[in-house]
């Protein structure tokens, strides 16, 4: 399964850019970065002042796709803004938001499960 803003709750983050958008925490808020790990309840994310280990019941993550994953901007829970999660030039770029009680399961069971996404 390739890929894509629709199939981004279904597959593994680990390489991802991501950025909190909304937290029950406010100072998790703009904490962004390479997911690095994921377990079943948190996000682990490299930023430039260290590692952060985010819960991800009451958060909403915005990921960054690129190239073919990003070809179809149209679709909701997208955006195309490049000044948005650390946009880059010269790739086709799609920030994807996802709530994230929808992750709060390994990415095998989320799959598995068919879980569709709920977008924003």
């Amino acid at each position: 399964m390739a890929l894509t803003p629709e199939t981004l709750p279904r597959h593994e983050l680990v390489g991802l850019h991501v950025r909190v958008v909304e937290s029950t925490d406010p100072s998790q808020v703009g904490i962004e970065g390479t997911v690095v790990s994921e377990t079943t309840n948190t996000i682990v994310v490299e930023t430039v002042s260290g590692t952060k280990r985010v819960p991800k019941a009451g958060r909403t993550f915005e990921f960054r796709l690129v190239d073919e994953a990003a070809a179809d901007r149209k679709v909701a829970g997208t955006a195309s803004e490049p000044e948005t999660c650390g946009g880059t030039s010269g790739e086709d770029v799609a920030y994807v938001t996802v709530d994230g009680d929808t992750l709060l399961s390994r990415p095998a069971l989320r799959s598995e499960n068919g879980v569709e996404s709920q977008w924003r």
